[in-house]
């Protein structure tokens, strides 16, 4: 009988403590005006946008190649995130090499290699950022060109504090 007793009162002991958890819970959940209320209204400074100076150097006389490396610079000069320049300041170099996939049959395709540097001047070392290699083909030159631009975007915004 004991037992029971002591089992009853550590249930009621556990409703009472659900029923008041509850009961502060909605008494936040009620308010969420209150509590937005009482955030300071101060005024953000405009977020300066991101402006990435990059240059292209190419090495390869392949075709797919080329078409790589032209449709990168498309890119960089229609988007708003970089800036192609070949001027002596602070840039993000991109020395890309290009290679025919097989001698024999260049139109099958091309491998190529990325190599991401910073440059804060034509007579300083250039550092190094990133790097990647891969193979394209005819049919997916656009889709490797833009994947190099996020790639290089990626890095800029990595190392966003080199430009400073």
């Amino acid at each position: 009988m004991a037992f029971v007793k002591k089992m009853q009162t550590i249930i009621l002991g556990a409703l009472v403590l659900s029923l008041l958890a509850c009961t502060a819970f909605a008494a936040n959940a009620a308010s969420p005006a209150a509590k937005a209320q009482k955030l300071p209204d101060t005024p953000k400074a405009p977020q300066v946008s991101r402006n990435t100076v990059v240059s292209i150097s190419h090495d390869g006389l392949d075709d797919i190649g080329t078409q790589l490396v032209f449709r990168l610079k498309e890119l960089f000069n229609k988007s708003s995130l970089f800036d192609l320049s070949a001027k002596d300041e602070k840039k993000m170099r991109l020395v890309i090499k290009t290679s025919s996939e097989f001698p024999t049959r260049p139109e099958m395709g091309s491998v190529y290699s990325v190599v991401w540097t910073f440059s804060s001047g034509e007579n300083v070392l250039n550092h190094y950022l990133a790097s990647e290699s891969g193979i394209v083909t005819s049919a997916n030159v656009a889709a490797a060109a833009e994947a190099l631009a996020g790639r290089t975007d990626a890095a800029a915004a990595k190392y966003a504090y080199l430009f400073e």
